[in-house]
């Protein structure tokens, strides 16, 4: 789908195992405490884990045909949870924030979403992340809990917020 000229969001398929380990690895350099993962436990994964990795939904949002903003989601797999799936590993890239990128990556995610049966959204952010929280609460997501010291690492110990949006 066409963000702006020139931009378009698709889905990754295991032919872009490339595409993934370039703009998964740039975001966790650049943005290390927005993710529970860290780049050295994702940098030297082996081509078939890579790949493991996108068995789930992995969007992707290109301008002049580079990677700049991912977004991908988890579905819960026991049928009485068969209605959620979890958003992870979302980014933009920071000179590309405020184009409405992530918007439309969360627009083709909660579709992809839809189709598969799910009826609501869910996801954890660091309790620190403003501008996340803001983007959210934006778009409809309430924060439903709080883990104490759900983020450990870089000196610090930081709340994690668990925020759900029902899909209509």
């Amino acid at each position: 789908m066409s963000i702006e000229e020139g931009a378009v969001i698709r889905r990754l398929s295991v032919e872009d195992v490339d595409v993934f380990r370039r703009i998964r690895l740039e975001a966790l350099s650049y943005e290390p405490l927005s993710f529970a993962s860290v780049f050295d436990d994702w940098v030297h994964l082996s081509d078939r884990e890579w790949r493991q990795h996108l068995d789930q939904a992995v969007f992707v949002a290109f301008l002049s045909g580079q990677p700049v903003g991912m977004m991908g989601l988890r579905f819960a797999r026991a049928r009485k949870m068969a209605h959620r799936a979890t958003l992870v590993s979302v980014y933009v890239r920071k000179g590309e924030r405020g184009r409405g990128i992530a918007a439309d990556l969360l627009h083709e995610v909660a579709e992809h979403a839809r189709d598969h049966g799910v009826l609501q959204l869910e996801l954890a952010v660091n309790a620190e992340n403003s501008a996340a929280i803001r983007f959210y609460q934006r778009h409809s997501f309430v924060e439903v809990g709080r883990i104490p010291n759900g983020f450990l690492g870089h000196g610090a110990e930081n709340d994690e917020l668990i925020m759900v949006l029902r899909l209509k």
